[in-house]
């Protein structure tokens, strides 16, 4: 099991009370996007809409262009994104990415 159940569901629950709020993608982000042709895919700094759960094996996903305006949806891993350190909620969102990080290494995945 990646995510420790408790407080993945807490951390959540506070990012979704806290959106909408900006986060910059990570550099390999973009460049994979870019890759697929992703519209956006140029800009590094994006709004936060929404968050789900894609279970164990995807983690917190955020929600950065809603469908009703775009015609289609952009969501990624809370993973690869970086929040401002400003934000209430940034230590406990690098601590959730340092942990999975950690334990898809450890699975030989990333």
């Amino acid at each position: 099991m990646l995510d420790n159940p408790e407080k993945t569901t807490r951390l959540l629950a506070a990012l979704k009370a806290a959106a909408p709020f900006d986060v910059e993608l990570a550099p390999s982000l973009i460049e994979y996007l870019q890759a697929q042709n992703v519209a956006d895919a140029d800009r590094m700094h994006h709004v936060v809409w929404d968050l789900s759960y894609a279970g164990d094996e995807g983690g917190i996903i955020c929600h950065l262009s809603r469908s009703e305006e775009t015609g289609r949806a952009l969501v990624v891993s809370l993973t690869h994104v970086r929040v401002p350190r400003s934000m209430p909620l940034a230590a406990a969102v690098l601590d959730y990415q340092k942990h999975r990080v950690k334990k898809l290494k450890k699975q030989g995945r990333r």
